[in-house]
Formats: structure tokens, sequence, C-alpha cells
């Protein structure tokens, strides 16, 4: 479910985008990080677009270790540096962990489009061409996000020192949804943990659905008329469209039954979560998985995580899952 009030943020941040397109990194110092814990930036491709990564390492790690390893995915709507608190947590307890930007947001490239007509020719696989293009960016479009995680997962895969059969999947919130899908779809995915998740989809018939009248209006007004847009307004405009035709379509709890028994999962959640309904998400998931699974109460917390606490109890938790099925 992606929420409303994401999407009306979509829809008026032309301004915003550019800021954070022109931003440089906050600055980091080796004081920042627990000793022996180490950050680089990286970068890998998800079709064919570079997106943007950190990865941590704990002391100790060298090109010969055999490290678990965790892929982080931010929030839709949220970027690499959001999760990197949990990040080095996890590396000053012996995990290697990597952060990363969607397609589209922080530091990765943009959706790239064609803004003129080209001629081509099946004949030739490849073809140079000179050509103006139109770049979005701020989508929210849960298959292509989950296509990115995969994509992270691999490049971990092949990052010297790490034991790629060893790999977890943390996500949070949205975020959470699409790491029930991954574990559901990639058998890379040894663990996951997925903290105040929002897994929409529990109630919603397993059948083809039809759109209603509004949804098919818009299918079809995107199936003529959506070429990548020329201005900023009318990307924010088809942002905001996109992101409700994704929304009324993805259901990652649809996938929970199909997560492997190999697959270890932890649910964390809030006591106090006044968001999510934590019987028809997280304990309704856990319910039907077939393999190692858990859910962790953080009595008296939020959503946000924020209350006195709750931060340290999500981290340690996750970290022990890890640190066991990893």
């Amino acid at each position: 479910m992606i929420p409303r009030q994401l999407i009306r943020r979509i829809a008026g941040t032309a301004g915003t985008c550019l800021a954070l397109m022109a931003a440089p990194p906050a600055a980091r110092s080796a004081g920042d990080l627990p000793e022996g814990v180490a950050a680089r930036d990286v970068k890998f491709f998800s079709e064919a677009v570079e997106c943007y990564a950190r990865i941590f390492t704990p002391k100790g790690f060298t090109g010969d270790s055999k490290s678990p390893a965790v892929v982080l995915a931010p929030v839709p709507g949220e970027t690499a540096a959001s999760v990197e608190k949990y990040a080095v947590q996890f590396a000053a307890r012996g995990l290697v962990a990597m952060t990363f930007d969607y397609r589209g947001w922080g530091r990765s490239g943009a959706f790239v489009y064609l803004a003129e007509p080209l001629r081509w020719d099946d004949r030739l696989r490849f073809s140079p061409h000179t050509a103006r293009v139109r770049l979005r960016r701020m989508r929210l479009l849960p298959d292509a996000q989950i296509l990115d995680i995969r994509n992270a997962v691999s490049y971990l895969q092949g990052e010297p020192g790490v034991d790629r059969g060893r790999i977890g999947l943390w996500g949070a919130d949205l975020a959470a949804g699409h790491g029930v899908t991954v574990a559901a779809t990639d058998v890379r995915v040894r663990a996951a943990v997925a903290v105040v998740p929002v897994i929409e989809g529990k109630d919603v018939p397993r059948r083809a659905s039809r759109p209603d009248a509004e949804r098919q209006a818009q299918m079809v007004k995107l199936a003529r008329s959506g070429q990548a847009p020329a201005y900023p307004e009318s990307a924010d405009l088809m942002n905001a469209l996109e992101a409700r035709l994704a929304q009324a379509e993805y259901h990652p709890f649809w996938y929970v039954d199909q997560i492997p028994e190999t697959t270890a999962v932890l649910f964390i959640i809030a006591g106090k979560d006044g968001k999510v309904d934590n019987e028809t998400h997280a304990i309704a998931a856990s319910r039907q998985l077939k393999g190692p699974n858990g859910v962790t109460v953080i009595p008296a917390a939020m959503h946000s995580l924020s209350s006195p606490g709750a931060f340290e109890a999500a981290v340690e938790a996750a970290a022990a899952w890890f640190q066991k099925y990893l």
C-alpha cells in the first residue's frame, strides 16, 4: 500500500527533486563509524541504470573473508541515507551491510526516455544514436524497486570477502513488503527481517481482477498518450498516476506462502503502531510461513520506532536473527 500522503508529496516536488539531485552527500569521517567498521561508496547496475550504494564492512574484514552480508532496502520515497544507521550497527556486529538508492532516487541514475522519434532496425541488435532524452525521477514502481533489490543482492554476492551463500535482506514499512516479495521469488535470500512491515493484500482475493472504470480510464490514457513528460508539472502528475495504479495492483501478502522453508523470516513490530494493523500484516504473514520465523514485539514503540530504546531493540533483534540464520 503506497501512502496517499507520499503520492501527494510526489505530486508537488519538482523543486525538491532538483534539490535532491544537486545536493552533495553528507560528509562522513572515520569518527562517525564504530572502531574497525569501514565504509565505501560503490555502484551497481539495474537494467543498465547506474545505482548508488554504500558498503559497510566489519572489523577484520578482508577480501579473503567468508562473511555473511545483508542488503538494506530503504522505504520507497527515501534513500540509502535513511537506513545507514542500521547498516553501521550490523557491521559493528560482524555483518557486511549494503545500503542503496532505488533508480530515480537519491544518487542513483534516472529512467531515460527518448524526447524525439528515432529510426531503428531489427536487423541491428545495437546501433549508436545521438538524441535528446528526458530523465524521470521519484517514481514509485514496486516492480522496478524489487528488481533493484535483487540486483543489489547480485552485486553483493560478487563482493570479495562475502559468502554468496549467506545473504540476508532487511526492509522496513513498504520496503518490508518488497522484502517478502523478493524472499518468495529469489532463493538466494537466506534470511530476511521485516521491520514494522506493511504487507498489503491479506483480504484481497487471489485472482485476476478487473480495474474499475476510473482505473481503466487512467490505464487507457497512459497507453494512448503516456509519452515521457516534457515538464516538471506533467512529470509530477504522471508519477502520481502511476503510483495510484501500482498501489491498486501490488499485493505482497500474496507471496508470503511462496517463501521457501529454507528462508528464515523475522517480523519486528511496534506494540503501539498506529499506522499498521499488525494482526493483518506481520502476524498474519508469520502464520503462513513454513520455515523458521518469528515475531518480535517492541512494546512501547510506535511505527516510527522513535520512542526511547526502540531503535536499539530493533537492531539487536535483527542482528541476532541474521547471526543465527546466516
